[in-house]
């Protein structure tokens, strides 16, 4: 497994704010929300929002973000120059694994679809 450096994610709650407070673009689903908003960095960076509220057990939670990073990490040449924001929502974690990888490989695609009409 590859790593997610730094260089790749959001890391301040600033940058956080500044996707929740302006997002461009938004990937909608009954199990999850994904905020994006153009920056011109020269590469996505992303940002995870896995609340105990939404996914009760630690371990659920980290196979969520964990999901969510590698589906990112595989898309992120096409999803240039994005802030992005995952939100996980009640029920994400009840899905079989290879269905919240096969959600999020979709999402990423429909988002760098959305990214490039925009531009």
């Amino acid at each position: 497994m590859e790593t997610f450096e730094k260089g790749k994610r959001l890391l301040t709650s600033a940058d956080y704010s500044r996707v929740f407070d302006s997002s461009n673009h938004k990937v909608s689903h009954r199990h999850y929300l994904i905020l994006a908003r153009q920056m011109p960095s020269g590469h996505s960076r992303l940002g995870l929002v896995v609340s105990k509220k939404n996914i009760r057990l630690a371990t659920r939670r980290n196979r969520a973000k964990r999901v969510a990073r590698e589906t990112f990490r595989k898309s992120a040449t096409s999803l240039d120059s994005l802030d992005i924001v995952f939100l996980v929502r009640k029920g994400f974690d009840t899905l079989a694994p290879a269905v919240q990888t096969s959600l999020l490989e979709d999402a990423w695609i429909k988002l760098a679809k959305y990214a490039g009409e925009k531009r």
